[in-house]
């Protein structure tokens, strides 16, 4: 799945594609807040049109003061309020009547959106998670791990400002017009000629939005590339460490973290000039105000001190209005990612075979013909055809590279062969049959890996509903018990990352117990005891290999002590193997 070059992507078209998204997520919930939002703006206009006749009545401009003020003065009266005081006290208390109530529907809607922003931020997140955990293997195994990492991370952090900015920027948008409206209602011609004047400040605004787009998409990746270089930190660091090393992985790391710190530093820039630009011009309109309506108008000092406060109350909202459009520029090409990788996982779930059957019954697993090669190497399967009968201990040898670890990946259905067919009891091991044949395997690979979390969770990730004296079995089998049970928590002692608080020797051993926890019907152990003594190994698998009823087991390995124990052998030799040899030894007792 090749990357293409977001910078390059139309904005339009992915602002479309998020707003779609968001807004089938968002649904009657969105609705809601959308009009919590036209409310609040209603109730703030009819507060600031409040103002003009407050502010006649304190400036003891009763006369000749427009249309609202005598409208204000017949309900007063209507009301029984006739006297000076007793209109500015009825007019103060609806004012702040509605305040109060503008202040909690606004409460109210904050919370709905800000329950939506993070609840489209899991469900992308959830999504994605299960796009990846449905994909065929080999689609998988080829993604950019930095990519994923990223994207399930820090995209998804973008991805939910992304939401948050559009609502921002709709919710603003919301209250400018409101107030432009109300503004167009006291004084229209000086409200178009102020418009002028703001509409260049908007323009200051759409011109920084290719830019900070560009900006998003770089970020993106620069970000990606820096949490490759953290993973290879990470990984490579013992290796470094052992040799004096460090020095060279920590500059590379700070070369790529400086580029990325000077790049948002003159996004940043460019970012606070156009702020300035915004205010600027937001402040040049407040005195085109004052002057006109004064000089040009003649208009009542009641309503220029109302537009005044209008074009005050719209200038933060329009600075906050050109941030949100930048930011969400900034912020969604995250999504776009998120959906271009969504797309390239169900292409290949909609492409895999599913035609066979979705269950599977125990029987001799069968190669026919089975080749498989790789994009890029050399190495794979050629014209495999082996039958290997239900409990059979099967040894795996051969070199490295010479096809141990593909033909296990065959076994269990991650592959599918170029050629050829495996079959399961006479089904065909592909598709959904390739699905339910893997919940009947245990599987141990080379490198064991642990959870960070408990040394009960870690065996009950195998099979949940398993009891007590299950779990106690599995670690008894796998000659771990004694050190489970000398742990000062036991069961629930936490094993760190990737079990790195217990040696190699024990977290494979607890990696094995995983697997006999399942009790299925095939046991794949790939150099699974390669990191353990021979005689300790020696009782474990004996122990295995004596499990009753007894699955069929395939050991791969190097030493021949542990091929000792196998009925067949399969040597590999560049692809293709010698089969039907007889074990190397007679097994050992004890």
């Amino acid at each position: 799945m090749t990357k293409p070059d977001l910078s390059k992507t139309n904005l339009a078209k992915q602002t479309i594609a998020f707003v779609r998204d968001f807004a089938g997520f968002a649904g009657l919930s969105g609705v809601w807040a959308a009009t919590l939002s036209a409310i609040a703006a209603a109730f703030e206009g009819v507060g600031i049109v409040l103002l003009i006749p407050i502010l006649s009545i304190v400036t003891a401009s009763d006369s000749d003061t427009g249309r609202i003020h005598q409208i204000a003065i017949e309900v007063l009266g209507a009301l029984g309020a006739q006297t000076r005081t007793s209109r500015l006290s009825a007019l103060l208390g609806l004012f702040a009547v509605l305040v109060v109530v503008r202040a909690l529907l606004l409460t109210r809607r904050n919370m709905t959106l800000g329950k939506l922003q993070a609840e489209f931020s899991e469900m992308t997140q959830g999504r994605l998670a299960e796009r990846l955990g449905a994909a065929p293997w080999p689609v998988v195994s080829r993604l950019q791990h930095a990519r994923v990492t990223h994207l399930m991370s820090g995209d998804i952090n973008r991805i939910g400002a992304a939401a948050y900015y559009m609502v921002q920027f709709a919710t603003t948008a919301v209250v400018i017009v409101s107030q432009i409206v109300l503004a167009f209602l006291l004084a229209p011609l000086l409200t178009f000629i102020s418009l002028l004047l703001i509409a260049a400040g908007a323009a200051c605004g759409f011109m920084m939005l290719r830019r900070a787009h560009d900006f998003g998409a770089e970020f993106g990746r620069m970000n990606t590339a820096l949490t490759h270089e953290m993973t290879q930190f990470l990984g490579g660091l013992k290796l470094a460490a052992g040799q004096n090393r460090q020095a060279n992985f920590v500059a590379e790391f700070q070369t790529s973290l400086a580029e990325l710190t000077q790049r948002s530093l003159a996004f940043i820039r460019q970012e606070n000039r156009n702020r300035l630009a915004v205010s600027l011009i937001s402040g040049l309109t407040g005195a085109l105000i004052a002057f006109v309506g004064l000089a040009l108008f003649d208009l009542q000092a009641p309503v220029i001190l109302t537009m005044l406060f209008i074009f005050s109350r719209i200038s933060g909202p329009a600075v906050q209005l050109s941030e949100s459009l930048q930011q969400f520029a900034t912020s969604v090409p995250a999504h776009a990612e998120a959906q271009r990788l969504e797309r390239d996982l169900a292409a290949a779930c909609a492409s895999a075979d599913q035609t066979a059957a979705s269950t599977i019954a125990p029987g001799a697993i069968v190669f026919r013909d089975v080749s498989f090669h790789y994009e890029r190497s050399a190495g794979g399967v050629e014209r495999l055809s082996l039958t290997i009968a239900p409990g059979t201990v099967l040894g795996v040898s051969g070199p490295t590279g010479a096809g141990k670890t593909t033909f296990a990946d065959l076994l269990i259905g991650l592959l599918k062969p170029d050629a050829g067919e495996i079959t399961v009891g006479d089904t065909p091991l592909r598709g959904a049959a390739a699905t339910a044949w893997r919940d009947h395997i245990g599987y141990v690979v080379q490198d064991p890996y642990l959870f960070r979390d408990t040394v009960r969770r870690n065996l009950l990730w195998a099979k949940p509903q398993a009891s007590e004296a299950e779990i106690w079995d599995a670690v008894a089998v796998a000659g771990v018990d004694q050190f489970v049970a000398g742990l000062e928590l036991g069961l629930e002692t936490v094993l760190g990352e990737r079990g790195t608080l217990i040696s190699g020797g024990e977290r494979r051993r607890l990696c094995l117990a995983r697997a006999v926890l399942r009790r299925r019907w095939l046991f794949v152990l790939d150099e699974a005891t390669s990191a353990i003594d021979v005689a300790t190994e020696g009782k474990i698998l004996k122990r295995i290999v004596n499990l009753n009823p007894r699955p069929t087991i395939v050991m791969i390995a190097h030493r021949d002590q542990t091929l000792a124990y196998c009925d067949r052998m399969l040597r590999f030799r560049n692809g293709t193997f010698v089969a039907g040899e007889d074990a190397l030894a007679a097994q050992p007792a004890g």
